[in-house]
């Protein structure tokens, strides 16, 4: 199981450098292997931009 997050709706989380990196595409979403540790990547994320609707997606 991994984690993907969603910053804004349609909006992901990339690997990329960035102000966070971000992706249109679920594919090139950044994956966690944690629930935990992809709510930190969003509070870190936070410290950039002021997300308000973010959340964490599971995927396969």
């Amino acid at each position: 199981m991994a984690f993907i997050v969603e910053l804004e709706k349609g909006v992901y989380l990339a690997t990329w450098e960035g102000d966070p990196g971000r992706t249109l595409d679920e594919e090139n979403a950044k994956q966690f292997r944690t629930l935990k540790s992809a709510r930190k990547a969003i509070e870190k994320a936070k410290e950039y931009r002021p997300f308000k609707n973010t959340g964490v997606v599971c995927v396969g």
